[in-house]
């Protein structure tokens, strides 16, 4: 009887050992399938979002602008080849394009902003499974944005000069904008240059003498518009 039981133990530790080696192997297996899962790279650019030319930051889409989204896959390092590979675009579950090898797309932004939309691409026939990939990309209103160089508010010289700086207008420059200024409630003065406000307080103007100060940009071809407002007080150093 000794023999079969000792047996009976060593075959039941041979057997913990096997089902402990078997587990152990798939989770690795599993851990090297997770890392060698292809990696999406998906860029993307806005084409006519205007940006003044001292702006680092990124063109955000608006309307009548266009985006155009690219993508690249990345396995253990390297590029793989999509050139073959049936390739679909989506903008909020709407198809913009899509085929063999369409690793780019160009599409106009959906809805109204501001909002964010959804941009998804799907690799259906890929040779590990469906692939899929989401990211957001925000959809903006123009912006007018007013630059006078006053700490709190307060100048102390006669004029003051403020700069209107236009971001994310349908136009190839900012010189196909309108601007309309108006100060304490009133049109401001009409200027050579749009772009920016000169103002002339009256000669003796009290210290203190506050400027409540306005700016619309429209762009004429859409309609369009842009505005801001500012806060400014004359402080006499007489």
């Amino acid at each position: 009887m000794m023999p079969k039981t000792i047996f009976g133990k060593a075959a039941l530790l041979g057997g913990l050992l096997v089902l402990l080696f078997g587990f152990g192997a798939f989770i690795t297996l599993r851990h090297a399938s997770a890392q060698t899962a292809p990696q999406f790279l998906i860029t993307w650019k806005t084409t006519g979002s205007y940006t003044p030319s001292f702006y680092q930051g990124k063109a955000l889409p608006t309307y009548g602008s266009n985006i155009t989204a690219s993508l690249e896959l990345v396995s253990q390092g390297k590029l793989i080849d999509l050139s073959q590979q049936n390739i679909y675009w989506y903008t909020n579950d709407v198809l913009v394009g899509g085929g063999t090898g369409t690793q780019q797309v160009t599409f106009p932004p959906l809805g109204e902003a501001p909002n964010s939309m959804t941009l998804r691409v799907t690799l259906p026939n890929y040779s590990s499974g469906y692939l899929i990939h989401e990211v957001q990309i925000p959809m903006v209103e123009p912006v007018a944005v007013l630059y006078a160089p006053y700490p709190n508010g307060q100048f102390s010289g006669n004029p003051l000069t403020i700069e209107a700086i236009p971001y994310f207008f349908n136009v190839p420059s900012a010189s196909n904008l309108t601007y309309s200024w108006s100060v304490n409630d009133q049109s401001g003065p009409s200027a050579e240059n749009p772009e920016s406000a000169v103002i002339t307080l009256p000669q003796g103007a009290q210290s203190g003498t506050a400027l409540d100060v306005s700016l619309s940009i429209t762009n004429p071809n859409d309609s369009t518009v842009g505005t801001a407002s500012g806060n400014f007080t004359y402080e006499s150093h007489l």
